[in-house]
């Protein structure tokens, strides 16, 4: 982004700060199963002729009207797995169930972007030489949204008289 200065002092590119935070939650999904009724698709009947061996009619009727429940995993990739529960009875599907367990990754990314904030700094100063102090003081910093920084300080010198101080500062690398 381009920012021209009021001043007439030229342009200063500034480059903005940006924050990004992702949270990923992971919600169960609720599937709604319908009560399944068969349908007939398609008949394939067998021609006997001859048996080869003596047939047990009495064990071929307890077959018939048994019952056998089949059950089947099915994965669903990365998100979840779903049961299906199958009873099968008189050559038909009596019943079945579905019982699913799916994870669905909800992603949540929030970007924040500062231009160039302003901000304040507060600091102390000392001024002398190896056995002499000369200035004792603090003093007060402010970076405006151009990156320019003004600074204003107060303190005493070494007769214990008040001395004021004003700076203004400009950033010179990247």
């Amino acid at each position: 982004m381009l920012v021209r200065s009021c001043g007439g002092g030229g342009d200063t590119i500034s480059e903005p700060k940006t924050i990004t935070k992702v949270v990923v939650r992971y919600d169960t999904v609720q599937t709604i199963v319908e009560k399944y009724i068969p349908r007939w698709r398609d008949r394939v009947i067998t021609k006997i002729d001859t048996f080869s061996s003596p047939v047990d009619t009495i064990a071929i009727l307890k077959d018939y009207y048994a019952k056998y429940v089949y059950t089947d995993t099915l994965r669903l990739g990365t998100v979840g797995y779903a049961v299906v529960n199958d009873t099968i009875t008189r050559n038909s599907i009596f019943s079945r169930d579905v019982a699913t367990n799916i994870l669905v990754p909800t992603i949540t990314q929030t970007n924040t972007v500062f231009i160039n904030e302003r901000e304040f700094y507060w600091g102390a100063s000392v001024i002398g030489r190896l056995n002499q102090i000369d200035y004792l003081g603090g003093g007060l910093l402010y970076k405006t949204k151009n990156k320019k920084v003004y600074g204003f300080g107060a303190g005493i010198n070494q007769n214990f008289q008040p001395v004021v101080s004003a700076s203004l500062y400009w950033k010179i690398g990247k």
